[in-house]
């Protein structure tokens, strides 16, 4: 083989070399733009839900409100309970008398 014969021939090889990479590179490409768009229809499909549920979740910032609410609401349920207890004992004595007879 001539020199020139062997310049040629790594022309070739590097050219083909260069051809694979590029073949490569486009079929990365052409992969990477399908995943976009994928991406893309995904999101068009998403976005609605994803703003139901920020709508659908701003109350719970009010809960903090509700429960510091809770605690006196707890109170005064437990002091209408005793008060309550207390008048049903009441008229139980009461009931007791007039059943035995006894005049108030």
């Amino acid at each position: 083989m001539t020199e020139e014969g062997a310049i040629v021939l790594i022309w070739i090889v590097a050219l083909l070399i260069a051809l694979g990479l590029t073949l490569g590179a486009v079929a990365m490409i052409v992969r990477i733009v399908k995943a976009a768009r994928e991406v893309d229809r995904l999101l068009k499909e998403t976005l609605p839900s994803a703003d139901g549920i920020a709508s659908n979740t701003t109350a719970i910032k009010e809960l903090e409100a509700v429960v510091a609410a809770a605690a006196p609401l707890l109170e005064a349920t437990t002091a209408i309970k005793a008060a309550s207890a207390g008048i049903r004992d009441k008229l139980d004595r009461v009931g007791a008398m007039l059943s035995s007879g006894a005049r108030p």
